[in-house]
């Protein structure tokens, strides 16, 4: 069975679901498709003692379970402005890893002295 990876901003809002009571963990587990037991309480931890809810943002790739149910036009402002702030956050964990990809591209030009980047004028 292969390993389920979760994004940042996906773990953070199933706990804040979790946490203001909305769903509990096993509901949110079913819901969401999360097949490890203990993952959500992982999250919670995570999030409390570091900050975070993954601890490797690098490695982590941007694979989310997808909605139980389709989107509707019946769909509350509720959801639809959690679904704006899930969405925010996915945004920011990409820029944040776009950011590292090209700090890490920046050094190993200079210090291995490698050209990494097609320059514009090739073809």
């Amino acid at each position: 069975m292969d390993k389920q990876t979760f994004s940042e901003s996906f773990k953070r809002m199933v706990v804040e679901q979790v946490a203001q009571g909305r769903v509990n963990i096993e509901e949110a587990r079913r819901l969401y498709n999360i097949r490890g037991h203990s993952a959500i309480q992982r999250w919670q931890q995570n999030l409390l003692k570091y900050g975070r809810c993954s601890l490797l943002l690098v490695t982590e790739t941007q694979v989310m379970a997808p909605p139980a149910k389709a989107p509707s036009s019946s769909q509350s402002t509720e959801e639809l402005q959690a679904r704006i702030k899930l969405l925010e956050r996915q945004l920011e964990d990409e820029q944040l890893r776009l950011e590292a990809y090209r700090r890490m591209i920046e050094i190993a030009e200079r210090d291995f002295n490698i050209p990494i980047r097609k320059k514009s004028n090739t073809k």
